[in-house]
């Protein structure tokens, strides 16, 4: 048999690729591709990013653990942050990296107000988080309003972070601390 006749291994398997080409099969197909991630997919990597922080937080002493906590899987980890997890050899134990590039919503407050920005990689979610943590200390009077200078010019996605006193007290008086959403924005609750 010749290279070239049709019933060559190399002959097979291309016609074999052009049956099952990557193009979508149907109009229906065609659609859900073009598509984003679905609202679950979406709540589901939230919940896998918090896994990954419970776990560099300390809180979890295994990328099981964390998952299990945060109400999500290993396989949902691997599948939304196969970068930020590690696994020496088959069977072997799950690390978490230091940090990752993966970006996420998040709600920062800034001079503007509560806004809702890219965070790029998780030491900028470690930032949000830490700033939402001491503005909510700061307001009950746990941390004095000087604890907001550690924020001053720091930036999350191109937003300056609000770090005067006088502008988060105004912010207070206005509501607009306590209508906060949760750090990480949710896909029905950015509607």
């Amino acid at each position: 048999m010749s290279p070239l006749s049709p019933n060559s291994r190399k002959s097979r398997a291309s016609r074999r690729k052009a049956k099952h080409s990557s193009r979508p099969r149907s109009r229906k197909q065609a659609k859900r591709a073009d598509r984003g991630p679905s609202l679950r997919q979406q709540a589901e990597r939230v919940r896998v990013l918090a896994a990954l922080n419970r776990v560099r937080r300390g809180e979890a002493k295994s990328a099981t653990g964390a998952a299990r906590a945060e109400g999500t899987t290993l396989r949902a980890m691997r599948k939304f942050a196969a970068d930020a997890i590690v696994q020496d050899r088959p069977g072997g134990r799950i690390r978490v990296k230091p940090t990752d590039r993966y970006s996420a919503e998040v709600q920062v407050l800034t001079p503007e107000g509560a806004l809702n920005v890219t965070a790029r990689g998780s030491r900028q979610r470690e930032l949000a988080g830490g700033h939402r943590a001491t503005v909510l200390r700061v307001l009950r009077n746990e941390e004095p309003p000087t604890a907001l200078a550690a924020y001053r010019g720091k930036k999350i996605g191109g937003h300056e972070l609000l770090s005067d006193y006088e502008l988060l007290l105004s912010f207070a008086r206005a509501g607009d601390v306590d209508q906060l959403e949760p750090l990480y924005v949710t896909p029905d609750a950015s509607v």
